[in-house]
């Protein structure tokens, strides 16, 4: 049966040839079957590349999107954790120096509360951080055995005796009252010619000034040539000539208040050698009048004299800084102290290098990095040219070395300030008034770890849009109003310093502020 199908067929092809090669059949011949699937295999291959291509592309583009997305996203963390810093370049700058140092606000004026008197405290009037006034009673001390002791003294003493007493008693009070205000009305008048005299130079010295200014003026009107401009000039002399006529009109109004403070404080000291000297002759005449002032009269005499001490009262203005004894038991040293809290000074230490630098007289300036609103100016009072014995062989706390740098006090007198409190650690800028150029960074920049080494933060970058902070050690010089000078250490010219660190962390990310 399939030898009829072959045949068959095989005869049906040879007759469909043969119509074809007589031209009644334009059928092209039948493909095989490899010739026909194997083209469809072909067609099919070219598909599949196709396809695979766009797959790829598709891929690529897939993977491209995610790569963007994943730096947008380490871009968008990155914003989120760093902390925006201002940065300024390591360069060269020009500053006019500073000496820095750290000092503590003391009372130029502190009175130290004591007694000599061997007897418990009765009564503390002020307790500490109260303010005092100048004649409060601050402390009293018990006279229960002062006034036991006067008694029993008194009762071997006769009336005679009592009454000569009394009448010694009376003659030394007034001598020594007598003493003390005398006393007083010369320092008030001492005080009045400080205050007139440095009145007076003041106004001298603006004279002075104002006089050369139309000495000046005036030599350049005449030496001009040109009578247009010797016109011109010649207004300003006659201004400068007036202004030096009214300064010397004030400096001899105060030239005259100045000598007649001088004359009032002549006059108080020959007062005051007059009374005294009538009171000493007045105490004298009693005394030769007591003709039987025995031991016991005299002993009397002490115990009075230790009960007008029990009473203490306060010799100025003040708050209390400092209470050292207790009620009901006797007073040992210093009972209190009292501290002026309007008359400031602060005392600070230099170093060696810079003991030649700083001269009495510099402006300086204080402040408290941890209190904004503190605030202060002053000059430099004393400067002691001797090493100070406190700091010069002081052991570190934390390290237990010793520092064996020499330091030398200064004192600075505070002439106004805001907010400035008695024992606040404070800083010191004092002007030296000196020009420089030189390597620097500015001052804010610069902090100092628990070792006493001084380091800046640097932002660096790392990777692209990465910033991170590096800390570099440094070695500072001399400070001038916003620069610090950098004498040694790890930077490197053009690191941006991050001009405010406390607002960053080592090894954080930062993004510097445009």
């Amino acid at each position: 049966m399939s030898e009829e199908f072959v045949n068959t067929n095989s005869d049906n092809n040879e007759a469909i040839n043969a119509d074809a090669g007589n031209g009644k059949n334009k059928k092209t011949k039948k493909p095989s079957w490899d010739e026909m699937y194997g083209k469809k295999k072909k067609k099919k291959s070219k598909k599949a590349k196709f396809i695979i291509g766009i797959i790829v592309i598709a891929a690529i583009a897939l993977v491209g999107f995610g790569v963007l997305k994943y730096l947008s996203f380490v871009q968008k963390t990155m914003d989120s954790i760093s902390s925006e810093c201002i940065v300024e370049s390591y360069d060269q700058r020009d500053l006019t120096t500073y000496i820095n140092t750290t000092g503590t606000v003391e009372s130029s004026d502190t009175q130290y509360i004591t007694t000599t008197l061997q007897y418990p405290v009765k009564e503390l009037k002020f307790k500490l951080g109260d303010k005092v006034k100048k004649g409060d009673v601050v402390c009293t001390i018990d006279t229960e055995e002062i006034d036991r002791r006067i008694n029993d003294l008194q009762a071997q003493s006769g009336d005679s005796n009592r009454r000569q007493y009394k009448e010694v008693e009376i003659s030394n009070r007034q001598l020594n009252q007598t003493i003390e205000s005398s006393d007083s009305a010369i320092n008030k008048a001492e005080q009045e010619v400080n205050k007139a005299k440095q009145a007076y130079e003041d106004e001298k010295t603006l004279f002075e000034d104002a006089k050369a200014a139309y000495e000046s003026a005036n030599a350049d009107m005449e030496a001009e040539t040109d009578e247009v401009q010797k016109m011109s000039l010649a207004e300003n002399v006659m201004t400068l000539k007036a202004n030096k006529e009214a300064q010397e009109l004030k400096m001899n109004e105060k030239k005259a208040s100045y000598e007649a403070a001088k004359t009032a404080y002549d006059q108080a000291v020959e007062s005051r050698k007059q009374s005294v000297q009538s009171a000493e002759n007045s105490n004298e005449l009693t005394l030769s009048g007591v003709s039987t002032y025995s031991a016991v009269e005299s002993e009397i005499d002490q115990y009075y004299d230790m009960k007008e001490k029990s009473v203490i009262i306060a010799e100025s203005d003040g708050i209390v800084t400092a209470v050292n004894a207790t009620e009901g038991l006797p007073a040992s040293g210093t009972i209190m102290q009292i501290d002026n809290e309007n008359d400031l000074k602060i005392r600070v230490e230099i170093k060696e290098s810079e003991v030649f630098k700083v001269k009495e007289g510099m402006e300086v300036e204080i402040s408290n990095s941890n209190l904004e609103q503190v605030t202060a100016k002053g000059k430099v009072d004393k400067v002691y040219r001797f090493v100070s014995g406190t700091s010069a062989d002081t052991a570190s706390a934390l390290t237990g070395t010793v520092d064996k740098t020499p330091h030398y006090t200064v004192i600075i007198k505070v002439d106004e300030f805001t907010d400035l409190l008695l024992g606040m650690n404070v800083k010191v800028k004092i002007a030296t008034g000196n020009e420089m150029s030189v390597m620097a960074v500015p001052y804010t920049a610069i902090m100092t770890d628990d070792d006493e080494n001084e380091y800046v933060y640097v932002a660096e970058e790392q990777a692209k849009g990465i910033t991170m902070v590096v800390r570099k050690d440094v070695e500072t010089g001399e400070t001038g109003d916003y620069y610090t000078e950098i004498k040694g250490g790890s930077l490197e010219k053009g690191d941006k310093v991050i001009c405010y660190p406390e607002t960053v962390t080592e090894g954080g990310i930062v993004k510097i502020k445009e």
